[in-house]
Parts: C-alpha cells; structure tokens; sequence
C-alpha cells in the first residue's frame, strides 16, 4: 500500500509553493517590521511604557534620551503603533529580516 500511495503521489501536482523562487506577498494587515521616523520622533516615551516585551527603550545619547527599538525583542502586537502621539511607528509588511547578526535588529 505504502509504494502505491507513493508511486501515485509522483503523477500530482505538488501542494506545497516554491518560497523563495515564488514568495506569496503578506496579507494587507499583516504586522511584520516596525518603521521609526525618527524626525517625527518626539521622544515622549508612551511606546516604551506600553511595549510588553521591553523591545521599545530608551538610550542616552549626547545627553538627550532618545527611543530605540530591538525587534529581536519584539512580538510584533502593534501596541507601540497606536500609542504614538505623533504617528511617528507604523508596521510593514516586509517579513524577510534572516540574519546571522544581532545587531541587525535593532533600529536606531
């Protein structure tokens, strides 16, 4: 039975999809990088409060706070997008971000 279902199974069309030849777009309301205008940015602090996993933080540079993001860190629930007083977050729907380097997901 095992080499019949087998030797059936090389005559169908394959079901899975050929990713990274053919990548299906993300559906429109998919959460998948944060983007950070910086210039917007007026460092009030209300994304790093209400962030659950701690990825939104603050650090000291030149004497001034300034609002850093590790989406290493994050779980991507869109809690800091809808915080932002000045609408300086949004989500995108890029979801190929495989790296080897750290560093890579931290936005500065």
């Amino acid at each position: 039975m095992i080499i019949w279902d087998m030797f059936k199974g090389l005559f169908k069309k394959s079901k899975t999809k050929a990713y990274p030849l053919a990548p299906d777009p993300a559906p429109k309301k998919h959460r998948a990088w944060l983007e950070h205008d910086r210039p917007k940015c007026i460092n009030c602090g209300m994304c790093v409060r209400v962030c659950p996993s701690g990825a939104a933080y603050f650090e000291e540079k030149d004497g001034k706070k300034e609002v850093h993001f590790d989406m290493g860190k994050c779980t991507f629930c869109g809690q800091c997008v809808d915080v932002c007083p000045p609408k300086c977050l949004k989500m995108n729907n890029d979801y190929e971000r495989a790296t080897t380097d750290t560093q890579d997901f931290k936005l500065k």
